[in-house]
């Protein structure tokens, strides 16, 4: 009997280690799909110096929209592209501990998630200084180093699907540069 017990305990284990390894590869499946009906990629690029928060908080303009916070930072670039539902969004907080922030709301830096592309507002630029208490912060547009770091690990997805700058004011130098590779490939036929 309690041999039984002592291999029921191991067979559980076996089958709990199995469970959380499938939902893992499930999950891990789901970041490389195509994007859904109504949502687009965003690109979160963010620069870091000074204290590192916890977290950045990029969220909806509704009252019930999504959020999504930005983790796992580390001093310099810092690089993420997500999909979000379609609308208008706008970073709202830096988070340097539990009982300690910033609020970006007053700032109005903003993007627009379009469908079926890849948003990009800008590189927000975050300078703490732990040692007064503030913070220096800008939301700039470096487009020509968003697409160098979306050509170096996102290459399948920016093959795929066209950026755009989703921000407050317009950027001709995505689509000048498109135009110009285009014709660069053309003048070599």
């Amino acid at each position: 009997m309690e041999r039984y017990k002592k291999l029921k305990g191991i067979e559980m284990r076996f089958i709990c280690y199995c469970i959380v390894f499938i939902s893992f590869n499930c999950f891990a499946e789901n970041d490389s799909e195509s994007l859904g009906e109504n949502e687009g990629y965003v690109l979160l690029p963010l620069v870091i110096s000074g204290m590192i928060p916890e977290s950045v908080t990029i969220e909806g303009a509704g009252v019930f929209d999504d959020s999504y916070k930005v983790r796992k930072l580390k001093a310099g670039e810092n690089f993420e592209l997500i999909t979000l539902p379609v609308g208008d969004y706008k970073w709202t907080r830096i988070k340097v501990n539990k009982s300690y922030y910033f609020n970006l709301e007053e700032h109005g830096f903003s993007l627009t998630v379009n469908k079926g592309i890849i948003n990009y507002g800008g590189h927000l630029i975050i300078d703490i200084n732990s040692q007064f208490g503030t913070a220096k912060y800008n939301y700039v547009n470096r487009s020509s180093q968003a697409i160098g770091e979306l050509e170096s690990c996102c290459k399948d997805i920016l093959s795929e699907y066209s950026l755009y700058f989703a921000s407050n004011s317009e950027d001709p130098f995505i689509e000048f540069l498109k135009s110009a590779t285009k014709e660069g490939l053309n003048s070599n036929e």
